[in-house]
């Protein structure tokens, strides 16, 4: 995957900004709404571990091209203002579905110092029709550790790609309710559903995603099915991006997967940052026959590599890995 560098990095009162959802909108803007988190934040030691003023909210950057300089419109798009997030808004996705704009990001209702913060860790859904203005509308995953959600459309159905965190870190795919702006259709969803049958992939065995396999851009629909773009974690906790093709009639089902990381951290940006060794994608569009990947360089900066269409089909092989458990 072609590099293009650094599109946002902190400046005035951002001291870190990275993980960068993305959407290429219909007048032809290219949208990133950015974790951030404001200066002043501690290190803890050597770990990865900050002290309370690290706290991440959303800002709102925009650019007429795909890997352009991205200028800054909204610092503070989407705060922590609610008992559900008011310790962090982290990591969002963005998907379209009619003319509305979802925002899904891992909201955190408990400080990372507290002993049981996993415990507050959930997924969150907003919503926007301009960017402007923005409606929350309350946690709609599981309850338990989770993270890395986004609701997506296909083969006439709605679904919910998400990240377990319970004991082992894995992706999940859920049937998502039709009402899914509905907090209260999500509650009983999960009441009612056993999610040990909702596993899509979980660690494998190749060295490179051995400790966990996380959902990174919402899945683009390709003529061959839905192109996904994730995380692949490694035991030494390496984080690189690899891609998937999942079916677009049942995207439970994996058809492909790439056998080596498309993207590992290499440039220095990627390598040394708040969180060492991470290259962390959260968006993805597909542009004059080239996918773009929106990620985070080590927890601290936004940046953005390409491939082309022709060669992402290349790189896809045969996956018959992960046969779904029925009846669902």
């Amino acid at each position: 995957m072609k590099r293009h560098g650094v599109i946002v990095s902190p400046s005035g009162t951002l001291g870190a900004t990275f993980n960068p959802a993305a959407v290429h909108l219909d007048d032809g803007r290219y949208v990133l709404l950015v974790r951030s988190v404001p200066q002043g934040y501690t290190k803890i030691g050597t770990v990865n571990q900050f002290d309370d003023a690290y706290t991440s909210h959303l800002s709102l950057w925009e650019s007429d091209s795909p890997a352009g300089n991205f200028k800054l419109v909204d610092p503070a798009a989407i705060k922590p203002d609610q008992s559900f997030d008011k310790f962090g808004v982290e990591d969002p996705r963005i998907t379209k579905i009619d003319d509305t704009y979802y925002i899904f990001y891992t909201a955190l209702a408990k400080g990372l110092g507290q002993p049981d913060a996993a415990t507050g860790i959930r997924i969150a859904m907003a919503s926007t029709k301009d960017f402007k203005t923005f409606k929350k509308h309350g946690v709609i995953g599981p309850d338990r550790t989770s993270k890395a959600g986004a609701v997506f459309e296909s083969g006439g159905k709605l679904w919910f790609l998400w990240k377990d965190e319970q004991g082992v870190e894995r992706t999940m795919m859920t049937p998502a309710p039709k009402d899914f702006e509905d907090v209260a259709e999500w509650k009983k969803l999960w009441a009612a559903r056993d999610i040990s049958r909702d596993q899509l992939i979980g660690p494998q065995k190749n060295g490179y995603e051995d400790h966990g396999v996380e959902p990174g851009a919402p899945p683009i629909e390709i003529p061959e099915g839905l192109l996904l773009v994730y995380s692949s974690i490694s035991k030494d906790m390496k984080w690189t991006i690899s891609l998937m093709l999942l079916d677009k009639d049942d995207p439970r089902k994996i058809i492909a997967k790439t056998e080596a990381p498309s993207l590992q951290p290499e440039a220095d940006y990627e390598l040394k940052g708040d969180v060492n060794n991470v290259v962390f994608p959260c968006g993805a569009v597909v542009d004059g026959g080239k996918l773009y990947v929106y990620y985070g360089g080590a927890d601290t900066v936004c940046a953005v590599g390409s491939e082309d269409m022709a060669t992402v089909r290349k790189l896809l092989k045969p996956f018959t890995d992960n046969p779904v458990p029925k009846p669902r």
